[in-house]
């Protein structure tokens, strides 16, 4: 696996893998970051070449993301979601980002202290098939500033690239409950 220090282009793909629940964020030929999901309401598991991380969704009513080394017991961080799909991931370190949609049909991004993007994603909603054939690019994602600060923006990218499979498994959850309630 690379690490995106050593990428030459911004712009990478989130491609599906042939395990259900996975994808791989893929440029040139080379895989950056994978995502496997465990379970497809709770946790993900984010490999990149920095490490490997959990990524779990816990609570009940005030559901939230929290972010662990694989084995750990400790949060790393901690992704709080605000209304309209935005949110706040605060690392224990101090670095924090907001989540938010950006303007015209843009997709979403991580937008720093300074709020400038560093991680934009662009799902491919005309791609939407289940489940996704082995290859099938779902996503892109355009890394913002220079390389040199790219360290974390592969689990940025995960990170987001959950927050969006969320959104749509959450969507379809809550259509399937209003269809067998029998609503239009």
């Amino acid at each position: 696996m690379r690490a995106l220090t050593e990428l030459s282009s911004d712009v990478l793909e989130w491609r599906a893998t042939e395990t259900p629940g996975g994808f791989d964020l893929c440029a040139g030929g080379e895989v950056f970051a994978t995502l496997a999901w465990s379970d497809p309401e709770t946790l993900a598991r984010v490999e990149t070449a920095e490490g490997r991380w959990t990524l779990k969704r816990v609570g009940t009513f005030t559901r939230h993301l929290s972010l662990r080394e694989e084995g750990s017991s400790i949060d790393l961080a901690e992704f709080r979601p605000h209304p309209f799909g935005r949110g706040k991931l605060s690392f224990k370190d101090g670095v924090e980002f907001h989540w938010t949609h950006l303007p015209h049909e843009q997709g979403t991004a991580f937008i720093d202290v300074s709020d400038r993007t560093v991680v934009q994603l662009q799902a491919l909603p005309d791609l939407v098939v289940h489940p996704p054939k082995a290859g099938l690019v779902m996503g892109r994602v355009i890394l913002r500033g220079a390389p040199a600060s790219w360290r974390r923006y592969a689990l940025l990218a995960a990170l987001g690239w959950t927050l969006h499979l969320l959104a749509v498994h959450d969507a379809n959850l809550e259509e399937n409950v209003l269809l067998g309630a029998g609503l239009p």
